[in-house]
């Protein structure tokens, strides 16, 4: 009983907080260009006056939402008359869902999730903060999963011509997509787009020694001294790298030190680093599991069988022709649902050097992962 009561007290851990996914640095290294772009951006608000809207593109893992959450606190503690509101699009895929979680931002409280409609959520908002001469900025995060039913669009259009009916309420829009395939206002129509007008803020995957500087980062503050070498560092850099995933990374580094904690040793091995990686994949693959509806499962699990028939990689065109034999549907709806696993991360879709549209789909994990 001793042994487990003094073990139980050691920990390696000096500020476990840091290696949480929702840790946001004091200093975000390596993207001063975007948020210098993005404060320009929202400088008007300070006036008064509208932002410009924005578009933050780039792979999941490469600071968009981070960025987003820093530049939001600080707005929070230097600036009343600046409203952030964050949306969670991967949770709330709905109209009515976005629109909720507005207004329960804005006034600090849970209107109804029944018996109220959408047109008086907005009515609410848009009625008291016509008034306020406050401005209103709204971060649609992962927007890629409003794609579906036009709900992008339709919560575009309501936002940007609010002042229509409204005359008084400024809002500005921040919206973050995964991708960096086709434009996603390619999905908005011609009358969106031209009260949308975004400036595009791109955020490229991060460099090998940036991805090594933020990983030391985070051990420094994070661990204490001498629990992980350079040469665990450098795995853990090379995983990350191969997945162009940041996010793992840190979640790998986490993982990896409560394996080795756990354990009552005061050292990571490969080894933990090994057995966390399973881990990490697997917590992965159950979170993105959690946002398929029934019917995008099944696809899913069809599109990973005839994935594997084929030396686990197709092209769409070949995968298409074959789904569809199985379950009738058109090509936009085939492509729409290829891209969420993508933005999901359970799929990777490469774009060869050639023309037309065809792009490779690989499974990003081996399928026994995938289907556990």
């Amino acid at each position: 009983m001793k042994q487990n009561v003094s073990t139980a007290n050691r920990t390696l851990f000096m500020d476990h907080t840091v290696l949480e996914l929702d840790h946001i640095p004091e200093t975000i290294r390596f993207r001063e260009t975007q948020i210098n772009t993005m404060y320009q951006n929202i400088r008007p608000a300070i006036r008064g006056a509208c932002p410009t809207n924005m578009i933050l593109q780039g792979l999941p893992g490469t600071g968009k939402t981070t960025i987003v959450k820093h530049i939001f606190k600080e707005i929070k503690e230097t600036n009343i008359h600046i409203l952030p509101v964050l949306v969670n699009c991967q949770i709330m895929q709905t109209e009515f869902r976005v629109f909720h979680k507005i207004y329960s931002t804005l006034f600090h409280q849970e209107p109804p999730l029944h018996g109220v409609s959408i047109m008086q959520l907005i009515d609410a908002v848009a009625t008291k903060f016509s008034r306020t001469g406050d401005v209103i900025l709204i971060c649609l995060d992962d927007v890629n999963f409003l794609l579906h039913e036009n709900t992008m669009e339709k919560v575009l259009c309501t936002l940007l011509r609010l002042h229509e009916e409204y005359p008084g309420i400024k809002i500005g829009v921040i919206i973050t997509v995964n991708t960096i395939d086709a434009p996603i206002t390619n999905h908005l129509s011609k009358s969106v787009n031209s009260i949308f007008r975004p400036n595009l803020i791109l955020f490229p995957p991060y460099e090998e020694e940036e991805v090594r500087a933020i990983m030391q980062d985070r051990v420094r503050v994070g661990l204490c001294p001498g629990i992980i070498s350079p040469d665990i560092q450098d795995t853990i850099v090379e995983k990350t790298m191969k997945e162009c995933d940041l996010r793992l990374g840190i979640c790998l580094l986490k993982s990896s030190a409560d394996l080795a904690e756990s354990d009552n040793r005061t050292s990571i091995t490969q080894t933990d680093v090994g057995a966390s990686l399973q881990t990490v994949r697997e917590i992965h693959l159950q979170t993105a599991d959690k946002v398929l509806k029934e019917e995008e499962q099944q696809m899913l699990d069809m599109t990973i069988k005839l994935i594997r028939q084929n030396g686990n990689r197709m092209n769409s065109g070949e995968l298409y022709q074959e789904m569809e034999k199985l379950v009738p549907m058109c090509y936009s709806s085939f492509r729409r649902r290829i891209n969420k696993y993508s933005y999901l991360g359970l799929i990777k879709i490469n774009r060869p050097n050639i023309w037309g549209n065809t792009r490779e789909i690989l499974l990003r994990y081996d399928t026994h992962t995938i289907k556990k």
